[in-house]
């Protein structure tokens, strides 16, 4: 990485750091628009022509902010009661994802996904069941969902509270795109993380292969078409494997824990899904075609073997195990965890960030100095201490792109969006998980 220089800026009581790379001519500043929340993971404009946005947090609620940046007090959707209690500790479930219907201004549908109690049809000894449901705006107050109007569209059950994923957003194709993580079985079945990712026992090896195998679910990017196939949905008609014993809804698969999804702003049916680490590898895929994004063949674009996590192979298949059809497709940007120092590693490399929590790319001349860059968050650069992450990542016609930091907050960054109209969102806490009340949302310029 090139020299930087070191700027500062105080805001709200809160010591915001920023690097400017070296070359160019932008610093960014944010400016914070919302505090007082608890883990707040999206934010999305209501296509509805009121300047109104949602806000999703992953507690349990929805709240929406006016056109004045003003939060409104009464929860837009309040679900806390349909959650699986939350701990408050490091927690990956909770509600995940939020897609506003295309169409919301006039036909007032919203589809979420969350964690809810393990079902009864479940195995006894497993985590939770999750969900993807939708609902609909109250006949009597614009600013209110009818909790009553939920119907369920996918309740999957799930081994652990691990590699939930939460990637949920509509296509320009009109299509809802579901992202679900690997299932987590890995780390122990149950309610509790029984083991760490280098020291899994044999009788739990089988779980790894969930996001490979196209009879499941778990560790895929879903596709379906909620506007036709009520009261369920229907398959669009170019979906990869409509012809095969797959699972019909997959459109793509090879992930360990898709947690965010950006569509790109070009018209294009692209979008970037950050994927967050087993051991050494952040990653950040752009998905621009079906297919297999590797794990745990890869994870990212270095091989994977988990019975030698610490000391992985130098080469490994580019093709999947299924299919040769599928060749195994590279992400666009990765990078090192702090992992890589753990004792016992073979990476001759240093860390740089601990986990991988949002990827947007930036187009058009809002912010010319940044055109087609990638903007990507790091949870924090250390596990102890909040120290929130900003890199660009400059698109490339090959390989990996290059990637810079920019920025450094005091905080977590929890999540990261670009917003219909260009604004980009940072999304915060200070927590290890959806509890308390430090959660904010800063509006990022650059």
């Amino acid at each position: 990485m090139r020299a930087v220089k070191l700027l500062t800026k105080s805001i709200a009581c809160c010591l915001i750091f920023f690097y400017s790379v070296t070359g160019s001519t932008a610093t960014p500043v944010t400016t914070l628009v919302v505090s007082d929340l608890t883990a707040p993971i999206d934010i999305a404009t209501i296509p509805d022509d009121s300047g109104r946005r949602l806000i999703l947090d992953q507690s349990g609620v929805i709240r929406v902010l006016d056109a004045d940046d003003k939060l409104i007090a009464a929860p837009f959707l309040d679900i806390t009661n349909r959650l699986l209690p939350l701990r408050e500790d490091f927690e990956e479930r909770g509600l995940l994802g939020m897609a506003i219907h295309p169409d919301f201004k006039t036909n007032g549908r919203l589809f979420v996904t969350y964690t809810a109690p393990l079902a009864t049809d479940a195995p006894a000894n497993w985590s939770h069941t999750r969900i993807v449901s939708e609902f609909t705006i109250s006949t009597d107050n614009k600013d209110q969902l009818n909790a009553d109007s939920e119907r369920i569209l996918i309740s999957q059950n799930w081994p652990s509270r691990k590699h939930n994923g939460g990637a949920l957003a509509f296509g320009p194709d009109g299509y809802l795109y579901i992202g679900l993580g690997d299932g987590g079985g890995i780390h122990g079945i149950g309610p509790d993380t029984l083991n760490d990712a280098y020291n899994v026992p044999e009788n739990l090896l089988r779980w790894d292969s969930t996001a490979q195998d196209l009879q499941s679910l778990f560790g895929k990017i879903l596709r379906i078409d909620i506007d036709h196939g009520f009261p369920g949905y229907a398959i669009p008609e170019d979906n990869p494997l409509i012809d095969t014993l797959a699972k019909h809804e997959i459109y793509a698969w090879g992930f360990r824990n898709p947690y965010r999804m950006s569509f790109d702003t070009d018209g294009s049916p692209r979008f970037y899904i950050t994927a967050v680490g087993e051991t050494f590898w952040e990653a950040v895929y752009r998905v621009d075609q079906p297919g297999n994004y590797g794990w745990p063949l890869k994870e990212g674009s270095h091989c994977f073997d988990r019975t030698r996590t610490l000391n992985p192979p130098d080469t490994c298949s580019d093709a999947d195990n299924i299919s040769a059809e599928f060749p195994i497709i590279d992400p666009v940007v990765e990078y090192p965890n702090m992992s890589v120092h753990k004792d016992g590693s073979t990476q001759q490399i240093a860390g740089v960030g601990t986990a991988v929590t949002g990827a947007v790319i930036m187009r058009g001349d809002i912010v010319p100095d940044y055109t087609d860059h990638l903007l990507v968050a790091d949870w924090s650069r250390d596990f102890r201490q909040p120290s929130g992450q900003l890199f660009m990542a400059k698109e490339e016609a090959e390989s990996v792109w290059e990637m810079k930091k920019i920025g450094e907050l005091d905080t977590r960054i929890v999540a990261l969006v670009r917003d219909s109209d260009g604004s980009v969102w940072v999304m915060t806490n200070d927590n290890f998980g959806p509890y308390g009340s430090t959660g904010k949302i800063y509006r990022l310029d650059l």
